[in-house]
């Protein structure tokens, strides 16, 4: 095998190549098509949120809420949202809404795509679903996290054989439960109710 002056020869040189351009034809693929808007599932929304279609058509896209959430829970939906690109929502699995103190995101808007809400009891997110065939107690495991960690009283109950209920009336969809819960893929999600 020949080797040139530098001291590499021919087979290493094209080794050296094949590499970095194997890696660039795999950065240059086109990603996979995105998920038309409508058949996602909605996103969850911060405390605050009326309608979805008024947030849409409301929200200026400022940040305050974002900026001013203790939790860092309030994100902002990407470009391949469509006309609601740029407007909040919560990814509960990764930052639930902690229902702080003031519920401070829905005082800041200056748009009125957040109202202000006071008490805790007045959020309305979203509601908790349990999936039955996931989750632990309904497979004869023990488990209560959620139950343990949900902030208001009395909104995951669990029953017979610890098999957790939703009380819909008083859930306000913050998503602890789904945060804290132990399964992957989670057994409770937050069913968005804007």
């Amino acid at each position: 095998m020949s080797k040139d002056p530098k001291g590499v020869s021919r087979r290493e040189l094209l080794t050296f190549w094949r590499k970095p351009l194997k890696e660039l034809s795999e950065e240059l693929k086109p990603p996979p098509p995105p998920v038309p808007v409508e058949d996602r599932p909605p996103p969850l929304r911060p405390p605050g949120v009326l309608h979805e279609l008024m947030l849409v058509n409301t929200c200026t896209h400022c940040g305050l809420c974002v900026k001013e959430c203790p939790a860092t829970a309030i994100e902002v939906l990407g470009a391949d949202w469509g006309r609601a690109a740029g407007t909040p929502f919560i990814d509960a699995r990764k930052q639930p809404c902690v229902l702080c103190t003031g519920l401070k995101c829905t005082h800041v808007c200056p748009s009125g795509a957040l109202v202000p809400v006071y008490v805790n009891n007045d959020v309305t997110m979203g509601s908790a679903e349990v999936d039955e065939q996931r989750c632990l107690p309904f497979l004869g495991q023990p488990c209560d996290v959620c139950v343990r960690k949900c902030p208001v009283p009395g909104a995951l109950v669990a029953g017979d054989g610890g098999r957790i209920r939703v009380d819909r009336d008083k859930c306000v969809g913050c998503g602890i439960c789904e945060s804290v819960c132990p399964t992957a893929p989670q057994s409770i999600r937050v069913v968005p109710r804007a």
